[in-house]
């Protein structure tokens, strides 16, 4: 309700109040308020439907005095009326409901009841962790600058007793993501579509707000005008009164037109062709628009509550599960090992250790570090690999050091030696390989073909005593000459 509100002031909307008595009652614009704009949220009139008995009054005698309080009635079935589709309203009864429960659970003042609203933390899945084994609202806790944790609220009731669930949070908001992007990708493009018609409607609706406020005030100021024309020059003090609402009246005016002009010299231009194409790229992308770095946090909670209801956690030895409530009513079960003690999240991959363990013993460290950055593969901490970081990880898997002539002790050859023993050139060697007539073995993308002294040698003996024709093809017509 505060962005409503702090939105509503930037903006610079205005919402009408009453004042004065019953029979003088007039209507006056003004700024926002933030209890204006709650109660006009939480009012079903705004949602075509008209009740009585929300509230009700208890009478007490405390102290010899009669105290009255108004207590709300939190449910509708204690409301005394309540008609469905009396008037036309500004929205659905069933987008005032989402409203009503969006707002309850922004209270953050009613604690592990309800999600609390969004903040500007970094743990994604803030709020809507639940404990699998007590029931309690899981905290978000930030141990250090780049690490989160989710722990159980109950252990800080019961300090005696074992926590229910504690474990790392960037593997789990990793997790939880990825079942997101699965399954918003199909909506990817209508989200995008959706986007661009709002971005085109939004500022039009501001300009029509502002157009009739001018419009009611240039009213205003004619029937000032004429209130003036028509009073007794002899009545001096009606007639200063009646020019200083005149002045007043000509003053709101002016300032009404001049944040028109305002709005329309910075309303939203239509997109171009190529604006489209850069936010349907995007659409096509999501998990790359999800990681972007100027994605805010606030954006993505936000998406997550829209799309789960809550998840549950619970702890099975080392293993941490945690159960997906959808929405719509589906239910995802998402399973990882918890970190062992001792041990922290920046693991080089398994399969990568075996890519330098394979290269290690054809290429020197230098080597290594451009092979893999080639192929865009980071460090744990995802940076670039270089001599020095390829030397700590061999250090740290017992991976020994490349010496000279290693390769060609133990009978292997690379496409330059193969091409010179069978006096061809390094592009038919690799047509060889392709065509699966030289076996070849290659550590990754980009890494140097290694071949075996005996395969080549065999090639060399087939090439000098070939045991059939350079070209056979059934479709070939045969010569005979007799």
């Amino acid at each position: 309700m505060r962005q409503v509100h702090f939105w509503f002031d930037q903006q610079q909307i205005q919402l009408p109040v009453a004042r004065g008595i019953e029979e003088l009652r007039e209507i006056v614009w003004q700024p926002a308020r933030y209890h204006a704009v709650l109660s006009v949220l939480k009012n079903p009139v705004y949602a075509g439907a008209y009740a009585y008995g929300r509230s009700k009054t208890i009478v007490r005698l405390e102290g010899g005095q009669k105290r009255v309080r108004r207590q709300p009635q939190r449910r509708r079935e204690d409301w005394a009326v309540l008609i469905m589709d009396h008037h036309e309203g500004y929205i659905d009864w069933e987008v005032y409901q989402n409203n009503q429960t969006m707002i309850a659970h922004n209270d953050n003042a009613r604690g592990s009841a309800v999600r609390g609203s969004v903040k500007h933390g970094g743990a994604l899945l803030a709020g809507l962790l639940r404990c699998g084994h007590c029931g309690a609202k899981l905290l978000a806790q930030y141990p250090g600058p780049h690490s989160i944790r989710y722990q159980c609220s109950g252990y800080l009731l019961n300090r005696e007793g074992a926590c229910c669930v504690m474990f790392g949070g960037l593997r789990a908001d990793r997790l939880v993501s990825e079942q997101l992007m699965h399954c918003l990708s199909p909506f990817g493009i209508e989200a995008a579509l959706e986007a661009i018609e709002s971005l085109q409607g939004a500022s039009d609706e501001r300009i029509q707000q502002k157009a009739l406020a001018l419009e009611r005030a240039r009213y205003e100021v004619t029937r000032a005008r004429r209130q003036y024309d028509a009073v007794d020059p002899a009545n001096r003090l009606v007639a200063a009164e009646l020019e200083r609402r005149w002045n007043q009246a000509l003053t709101t005016e002016a300032q009404l037109e001049a944040e028109l002009v305002t709005l329309q010299e910075g309303r939203e231009r239509p997109l171009t062709d190529t604006q489209k194409r850069e936010m349907l790229a995007f659409a096509r992308d999501l998990p790359r628009l999800w990681d972007d770095p100027q994605s805010l946090p606030e954006h993505r909670k936000r998406l997550l509550r829209i799309a789960l209801k809550e998840i549950i956690a619970t702890c099975e030895g080392e293993t941490i599960r945690l159960v997906l409530h959808w929405q719509g009513g589906d239910h995802t079960q998402v399973e990882f090992q918890k970190i062992r003690s001792g041990r922290h999240r920046y693991v080089t991959d398994d399969d990568l250790v075996e890519i330098v363990r394979m290269l290690a013993r054809i290429e020197p460290d230098a080597r290594i570090a451009s092979i893999l950055n080639r192929n865009q593969r980071r460090t744990a901490h995802g940076q670039n690999w270089t001599a020095k970081r390829i030397c700590s990880l061999r250090n740290n898997h017992a991976i020994p050091v490349y010496h000279e002539g290693e390769r060609q002790a133990r009978g292997e050859m690379s496409i330059s030696e193969v091409a010179t023993a069978l006096a061809v050139t390094p592009t038919t060697v690799l047509r060889l390989i392709s065509l699966k007539q030289l076996p070849a073995t290659q550590a990754c993308v980009g890494a140097p073909w290694i071949l075996r002294s005996a395969d080549v040698e065999r090639c060399v003996a087939e090439r000098k005593h070939p045991a059939t024709p350079p070209t056979v093809d059934s479709a070939q017509l045969i010569l005979e000459i007799s």
